[in-house]
């Protein structure tokens, strides 16, 4: 799946979690605002359970004021983060480093301050003020906000934890759009190097086509110079019209080399011979289109042409469970006798390297590309890649 295609149901921060756990976290995290108001919401109720199972019980008792009271604070501090927390940490999210700690922290001691004053007050209806007294007793002072200092540390605690979550959660979610915007980053460039390397059809083929129609021409043999052309018409829609990035089955590919072949042996004629060693099984298989193309090319250009007789090209298919393996093979003479030489040839091996790159791209370390030398002369272009069928991979 490429991330091109992906559809508005796969969007998300969680491309690799399984189906449905995928879906709903996806559902959650795509969008910021709704994330925010379900944890929001969820965090708070959790909030009210714990003060109702331990501080309510604890100071007040099991009664309907203790539970106002739990109902109370986590009100505050739910509209305490929702209307003053999270526009003043979105701003500061904006700033340099120290602008954004500076913020962070002042408004967080300012927000700790104020929430104590209201959960005093909300204390006091409901308990009365008696405590205030005791307090002030104990630390020597009357002054409100010096009475509030006991409870600030536990709701700068809490407003603390909230930031932390509040800014961890908003650096993941920025931190993973960047890496999906780096992997389709990534994917598109790969897309697109695999069409340039589809694409790539030798110009000297081209040349040496319209070269021998033009001959043809000329010996007045229209006749065939109208057969060459119908087949390089035809070998070209099928070349510009097959996706590079899909796949076609192996019987259309060997449809569309006939074409080609058919070309070459009229250049050729007696010069060249084809033989086709294909299982039957392997017809159905999915291959990427002209993936043997630059091969037999390559043994036409360096082999073939070369030789005044005698020539052969020889194409083979085979299933093996659940490989497709492939050759393509000539009898020409001067193959190296280390063939992956040619790979860093620029001259002679662009072709062949097109070849193993594109294999490379699609299958990544699930193929197979080799070069071997023949004996008493020629060379043989090997690759091996999962057995596909329309729809599945067959495995067994």
């Amino acid at each position: 799946m490429t991330t091109a295609n992906i559809s508005a149901a796969e969007t998300g921060p969680f491309l690799v979690a399984p189906g449905r756990t995928r879906q709903w976290m996806n559902w959650l995290f795509v969008d910021k605002a709704r994330m925010f108001w379900v944890l929001q919401i969820a965090g708070w109720l959790s909030f009210f359970m714990l003060h109702v199972l331990s501080v309510s019980t604890f100071v007040a008792g099991r009664s309907s004021d203790a539970l106002l009271y739990s109902v109370a604070s986590s009100l505050i501090g739910f509209l305490t983060t929702s209307i003053l927390a999270r526009p003043v940490y979105r701003f500061a999210r904006r700033q340099g480093p120290v602008l954004l700690l500076a913020i962070a922290l002042s408004s967080t001691i300012l927000m700790a301050f104020a929430m104590s004053a209201m959960k005093a007050q909300t204390f006091g209806i409901l308990f009365g003020n008696a405590w205030m007294g005791l307090r002030g007793e104990a630390i020597g002072t009357s002054n409100f906000l010096l009475l509030l200092i006991p409870d600030v540390p536990v709701n700068l605690f809490l407003l603390g934890s909230w930031a932390g979550f509040y800014f961890g959660i908003n650096y993941y979610l920025n931190l993973r759009n960047e890496t999906e915007r780096a992997i389709l980053s990534a994917r598109l460039a790969d897309q697109a190097q695999l069409k340039m390397l589809r694409y790539q059809l030798n110009p000297h083929f081209l040349f040496n086509t319209l070269n021998a129609i033009s001959t043809l021409v000329l010996e007045q043999d229209g006749k065939q110079a109208n057969k060459m052309l119908t087949q390089l018409s035809s070998f070209l829609r099928y070349s510009l019209d097959s996706d590079p990035l899909q796949k076609t089955s192996l019987a259309e590919e060997i449809r569309a080399l006939e074409l080609y072949l058919e070309i070459e042996k009229t250049r050729f004629a007696d010069r060249l011979k084809v033989t086709f060693d294909i299982d039957a099984e392997a017809l159905s298989a999915r291959v990427p289109s002209l993936i043997l193309q630059p091969a037999i090319e390559n043994a036409i250009k360096y082999a073939i042409a070369k030789m005044e007789t005698g020539g052969e090209i020889i194409i083979v298919a085979k299933r093996e469970r659940n490989k497709l393996h492939m050759q393509v093979c000539d009898n020409g003479p001067d193959a190296p006798d280390n063939p992956s030489d040619l790979l860093r040839n620029i001259t002679t091996g662009v072709g062949l390297v097109n070849m193993r790159d594109r294999l490379a791209h699609l299958y990544q370390d699930n193929c197979k590309f080799k070069l071997s030398r023949l004996e008493p002369q020629g060379l043989c272009v090997s690759l091996t890649i999962p057995f596909e069928k329309k729809g599945l991979t067959n495995e067994q």
